[in-house]
Order: structure tokens, then C-alpha cells, then sequence
């Protein structure tokens, strides 16, 4: 692929990242002028028994944000929506971690970094990567309704949705399997 081929994809990547960002500092400050000390210390919150339901459970909320993607790719507006999924994502994500921080327990900035990033490691990824497909395809639907030639022949996209899949599964496999024991283990020291 050529530089000038591979530009709308990284524009339309720092796109959905800076929507991102900006849905994790709109989470933080919103989470600084709440009280979420009595949120997090429910009972119940950390638990070791994992089961193959709470999996498919963690891995269809990761799901949604797919298929917020996917339902906006067919609209003639989603390129310019797209990066909205992204800072709800960032938003509910920073506002969790905001929430940890401010409720001073112990080990909360390590506990937010676990329960939050670690999963996030993988999911981030393949939110940018499907977010950025579906503002491609988006983008070819306004060509086409327009009458205009959209740059490019149609592509292939089942290697970026098989690795979109991947890492959704990877994150809530670690979500449901790593995250509860690491928690568990950091709790207990």
C-alpha cells in the first residue's frame, strides 16, 4: 500500500482516538464532582468465580461498541458520528477510573489500572481498527450516493474484522479470567 493509500485510515484512526481522549477527560471531570466512594465500595464487586456466561456477557458490552460502529458504517453521516462511539467508550472508561481514584481505597490507582486498562490493552485496539473500517465504508456510501468515484477499489476486509474479533475475545477473556484474580491477589497483600 502506498503512503497517499494509507492516509484516510490514519486520519480516520486519530479521528477516533482524539474522540477517545476527549470522552476520557469529560469521564474524569465528571467523576470529580460526583461521589462515587459509596459506588465502589458495594459488596460483591470482586469476585473469583468467573463463568462462561459472565464471558459472553463482558463479551457482548465489548459487542456494542462494534456494533454502534457497524450500524453507523451505513449511514451517509457515520464518518463524522464515528468518533462519538469511541468517546462514549472513553468517557464510561475514564469516568471508572476517576471514580477509583477519588474514592482513595487502597491500591486504587492499581486496582483502576488493572480492572480498566489491562482489558484495555486489547480492546482499544480493535475499537480504533473497526471504527476506522467502518468510517471507510461510511465514507464509500457518501461517494456512492453522491455520484462521485470513491478512491480505490472496494477491499477485502475479513483480515481486519477476523483481528477486530480476536482482540474483542482477548480482552474479555482477560476481563472475566485475569482481571477478578489480579484484583483478588492485589486486595490480599
Amino acid at each position: 500500500m502506498r503512503r497517499s493509500e494509507n492516509r484516510p485510515f490514519l486520519l480516520s484512526v486519530a479521528s477516533l482516538a482524539v474522540g477517545y481522549l476527549a470522552g476520557c477527560c469529560g469521564g474524569a471531570f465528571f467523576a470529580a464532582s460526583v461521589d462515587t466512594a459509596a459506588l465502589l465500595a458495594q459488596p460483591g464487586m470482586v469476585s473469583s468465580d468467573v463463568s462462561a456466561a459472565e464471558l459472553i456477557s463482558i463479551l457482548c458490552g465489548y459487542g456494542a461498541y462494534g456494533f454502534g460502529c457497524l450500524i453507523l458504517s451505513t449511514t451517509y453521516v457515520g464518518f463524522l458520528l464515528m468518533p462519538l462511539v469511541l468517546a462514549v467508550k472513553g468517557f464510561l472508561s475514564g469516568c471508572v477510573f476517576a471514580a477509583y481514584l477519588r474514592a482513595a481505597a487502597p491500591h486504587a490507582f492499581a486496582r483502576a489500572a488493572i480492572e480498566i486498562c489491562l482489558p484495555g490493552v486489547f480492546l482499544l485496539p480493535a475499537l480504533l481498527l473497526l471504527g476506522a473500517l467502518c468510517m471507510q465504508l461510511s465514507y464509500r456510501l457518501l461517494c456512492h450516493y453522491r455520484g462521485t468515484t470513491p478512491s480505490g477499489p472496494p477491499e477485502n476486509h475479513s483480515r481486519t474484522l477476523s483481528v477486530v474479533l480476536i482482540l474483542m475475545l482477548l480482552a474479555a477473556a482477560l476481563e472475566s479470567y485475569a482481571v477478578p484474580y489480579l484484583t483478588q491477589w492485589m486486595l490480599a497483600s
